[in-house]
């Protein structure tokens, strides 16, 4: 099957200036990164602050283009500026802060602001605004202004407005660094019935290790470079070497390494509490 997105050597080079503009270094974000994405699946890019992913991440929406290497999207070369505004409709992207993406004082016209600016019919533009609300459960907040809604409340909220301009892809940059705990679940359901009730590929971008439980494949990034990539449970197996990346475990996976050095009969690379209750149970109904 061919990729969606396909990454082949990526290099991203940033110069740095003196206070007269004179190039004093190069600073090398992207080294050569591989990455494939398949259509209709949830892919997480995790890395710690500096590792390069949410460079990564603008590569995919054409914001940047290759130093060296290729970026296609949708079998669209992001280097070739002709590509671009389509690129951007076809991979939408949600920033960290939901404020710098909200320009409108009511949440429906905020959410049918994009598809305005594409030239969507307005009877259109109704119909997705209505439909896009709805699949990220905002439906009953559209005649309110964004200012009363919660951070949670207003990300979703910018998920709305790139659904309504109907992309195949949405691309999540650190999308709940700002968020409480309650907010951050909130946006990753979201994201996770987008991609599982309407086939929309997800590329989640993040360094809460927990975000990533329910993702198809996980790639680890540390210092421009893909580091690791598999499964999450493949990964999360692989404690040591995260640390080494600056990057934890989730707890429940760190309780599951605890009681397998003590000598329990446990697997390594459980992921949610659930499983870890339910594998505890059975061993203590065989000990009886």
């Amino acid at each position: 099957m061919k990729p969606f997105i396909n990454a082949s050597g990526l290099v991203h080079e940033y110069s740095r200036r003196d206070e007269e503009g004179n190039v004093t270094g190069i600073n090398r974000a992207l080294d050569g990164v591989d990455i494939e994405v398949i259509a209709g699946s949830f892919i997480a890019v995790l890395g710690a602050n500096g590792s390069g992913k949410s460079t990564f991440a603008k590569h995919l929406n054409a914001l940047l283009v290759p130093t060296e290497g290729t970026l296609y999207v949708d079998g669209m070369d992001t280097s070739e500026p002709d590509n671009s505004l389509l690129i951007r409709r076809t991979a939408g992207m949600v920033f960290q802060n939901p404020d710098n993406q909200i320009i409108s004082n009511v949440v429906e016209e905020d959410v049918g602001f994009g598809p305005e600016n594409l030239g969507v019919p307005p009877e259109e533009i109704w119909q997705r605004v209505e439909e896009s609300l709805k699949n990220v459960g905002m439906y009953e907040y559209r005649k309110d202004s964004p200012n009363h809604l919660s951070g949670g409340q207003k990300q979703r909220v910018a998920i709305a407005g790139i659904m309504a301009m109907k992309p195949k892809c949405i691309i999540l940059d650190e999308p709940t660094a700002m968020l409480d705990p309650a907010g951050r679940k909130a946006v990753i359901k979201t994201a996770r019935d987008l991609n599982k009730k309407e086939n929309i590929t997800i590329i989640l971008i993040t360094h809460y290790m927990e975000e990533v439980t329910g993702a198809d494949y996980v790639y680890v990034m540390s210092e421009g470079k893909v580091k690791m990539q598999g499964t999450p449970r493949q990964v999360f197996a692989r404690s040591e070497e995260l640390v080494k990346y600056r990057l934890s475990i989730p707890e429940v996976t760190k309780i599951a390494l605890g009681l397998s050095k003590k000598g329990i009969n446990i697997p390594k690379d459980i992921l949610y509490v659930e499983e870890l209750a339910d594998i505890l149970l059975k061993l203590k109904a065989k000990s009886f």
